[in-house]
């Protein structure tokens, strides 16, 4: 028999975990082969992105998407040991993150994730990877609003700056007969 204390700690991951399945992306991991300081070095790449790593127990997670009703996603999805990988804002540039981490170590190995709460299994976390991060799709849409308000204001200025070119012309040609 299971005692209330082991209950309520289960009950209290369960939660957390609830709260990590909430955020914009979670990526789940095969960790199998990391060592403590490759698991370290990753957190914080993962860390210095506003995001965090977290390592659970299967049956947690399994238990947590049983109680949300999405028991779809149980057994199938959550088998062997599996981390996740969250964050809220920056969740494109963690999969760039976790990609190219996979690249370098070929000691973790992604599995699925969870993007805007919905299942997307490794092909589309590795094409998520290779999108623009959320700064520079930013930064390509202010381009894209002031280069053709650039444009428009140096077409409406041309004409007043032909205008004094050729007056400048017409002074210095006056300039020079003056001199003769």
């Amino acid at each position: 028999m299971t005692s209330p204390k082991t209950i309520e700690r289960n009950q209290k991951r369960i939660e957390e975990l609830a709260g990590i399945f909430a955020r914009k992306g979670v990526y789940l991991f095969d960790y199998r082969g990391l060592s403590v300081p490759e698991m370290q070095e990753l957190r914080a790449k993962v860390k210095g992105l506003n995001a965090g790593i977290k390592v659970f127990k299967n049956r947690m997670a399994i238990k947590h998407f049983e109680e949300d009703g999405n028991s779809q996603h149980g057994r199938d999805l959550f088998r062997g040991p599996l981390a996740v990988a969250y964050a809220d804002d920056n969740f494109v540039e963690v999969a760039k993150v976790m990609v190219e981490f996979e690249k370098e170590s070929k000691k973790i190995q992604l599995k699925s994730a969870f993007v805007e709460s919905q299942l997307m299994d490794r092909d589309k976390v590795l094409q998520l990877a290779k999108l623009p991060g959320r700064d520079q799709l930013l930064a390509q849409l202010a381009m894209s609003i002031i280069h053709p308000l650039k444009k428009m204001g140096m077409s409406l200025s041309a004409p007043l700056t032909n205008m004094l070119i050729l007056l400048k012309n017409l002074q210095d040609k006056k300039a020079k007969e003056g001199e003769e």
